[in-house]
């Protein structure tokens, strides 16, 4: 029977590749060490929606309401928030598209958190725009190479057209928040150095152009700069410069390249909505993790390759145990955290591995080149991440897992049944080994 109870908001957990999620994990752990605090958190607010990265030793109850009451502007000082009984000292760093929080639990705002607060964003802010690995789909995707040699194509004509010897396009990407730089001709070694120094949107780059065009200028060259607006929203800009002997850029040909640089924002907006397209199509939006559909997708390849190819694949059956008692006895509001929790556990797997949520609270993962003992392994330390991951939001409950595990060694088939098999086979035992208990318990 469901009890009722307040409603809690729900912190969304953010999905990380492993080596991102632990390096985030060690910042958080260094500064609470540094400030000899035992509370504290770190999450993002991406484009309006909040995502919680590290929790340590905070209830989901607290994390949930502090995040609620922070309104922090980015590059502001630490700031103390009282936030359900407890005082919190906060600071964020960063931009509109990607703001980064970082929290400790503390009585008021000190020198040291003044000092180290603000660093370590700013070291979470990095760790999080080093992380730009985008959807793809099974085997390789060369659609992002293509798109690159056909800007960079563009570019290079219309340098030729406009008797340019170099030529910079810069393009910031709202969907994994970084700079892309295309760049043809002649680059400065000095130029080239700025063009990994620049700021973001919001942030002075309009400024930023406007220098980088009048040193250009004072380097002996005529230099014309064009903004990349889409939406109203400056994402970039365009330098194209020439020696003073060719002549001053004429009125026609900046016209022809405003034109021509407005086309290619256009194109490089359309890319990132198909790439917002395909994240939405192929991952479940709970969780973070692939969904059924491009498991499907991957299951048919990595066989049919493993087929052509004898190789070992592995895979993983997932069952969160008691979930609908979860569900039932705590809200659906928890069980959503519960799924949560497992996909941030997922997302930790190897590149080339394929987590997905298969349906329900049943996820699978699908190990190419991974035999039984690799496998096994895995499942383990799955099982101890969620247990640990849980303990640290503080639920009133420990979250296990059953795991089904089979390996084939020929591309067979068959392979989603057997780690269903083995899963109901490993259930079995345990409900026998629990009736057993019982017996000898009773007498």
């Amino acid at each position: 029977m469901r009890t009722e109870s307040k409603a809690v908001l729900v912190p969304q957990m953010a999905s990380l590749p492993r080596a991102t999620a632990k390096a985030l994990e060690q910042v958080v752990e260094t500064l609470l060490a540094a400030l000899h605090a035992d509370s504290g958190a770190l999450w993002i607010n991406h484009e309006g929606s909040l995502h919680t990265l590290v929790v340590r030793n905070l209830p989901f109850q607290n994390i949930s309401a502090l995040q609620q009451v922070v309104t922090i502007s980015p590059q502001s000082a630490p700031t103390a928030v009282q936030s359900q009984g407890q005082r919190y000292v906060v600071a964020c760093v960063g931009y509109p598209l990607l703001k980064v929080y970082v929290a400790v639990a503390a009585e008021q705002v000190r020198s040291a958190h003044r000092q180290l607060l603000p660093r370590f964003a700013r070291l979470a802010q990095t760790l999080l725009q080093s992380n730009h690995a985008p959807i793809q789909m099974p085997g390789e995707d060369k659609s992002r190479h293509a798109y690159r040699v056909v800007v960079e194509g563009s570019l290079r004509r219309l340098g030729d057209l406009m008797q340019a010897t170099g030529c910079v396009l810069l393009w910031f990407s709202s969907w994994n928040n970084l700079w892309h730089r295309f760049a043809v001709g002649n680059v400065p070694a000095w130029l080239y150095q700025q063009l990994w120094e620049m700021p973001s949107p919001g942030d002075g780059l309009d400024t930023w152009i406007e220098r980088m065009q009048t040193r250009i200028q004072q380097r002996g060259y005529h230099c014309v700069a064009e903004e990349l607006t889409i939406r109203d929203m400056q994402q970039g800009g365009l330098l194209l410069w020439r020696p003073q002997l060719r002549g001053r850029f004429t009125s026609e040909e900046v016209e022809w390249l405003r034109m021509t640089v407005h086309m290619i924002a256009a194109s490089l907006d359309v890319l990132e909505t198909q790439t917002g397209l395909l994240q939405r199509v192929y991952h479940d939006p709970l969780t973070g993790v692939f969904n059924r559909l491009y498991f499907d997708l991957a299951y048919r390849q990595i066989l049919h390759n493993a087929q052509r190819h004898p190789r070992p694949v592995s895979l993983l059956l997932i069952d969160i145990d008691h979930f609908k008692r979860i569900n039932d006895t705590y809200g659906h509001e928890t069980g959503d955290i519960v799924l949560q929790i497992v996909g941030q556990a997922l997302q930790q797997v190897r590149t080339g591995d394929v987590p997905a949520r298969y349906g329900g609270d049943e996820f699978v993962v699908l190990l190419p080149d991974t035999d039984k003992g690799g496998a096994r392994a895995l499942a383990q330390r799955l099982q101890r991440t969620v247990c640990h991951m849980a303990e640290n939001l503080g639920l009133p409950f420990r979250v296990t897992l059953s795991i089904g595990c089979a390996t084939v060694a020929n591309g067979d088939s068959n392979l989603l049944l057997l780690a269903d098999q083995d899963m109901y086979e490993q259930k079995r035992v345990e409900k026998e080994d629990c009736g057993a208990i019982s017996s000898l318990s009773s007498s």
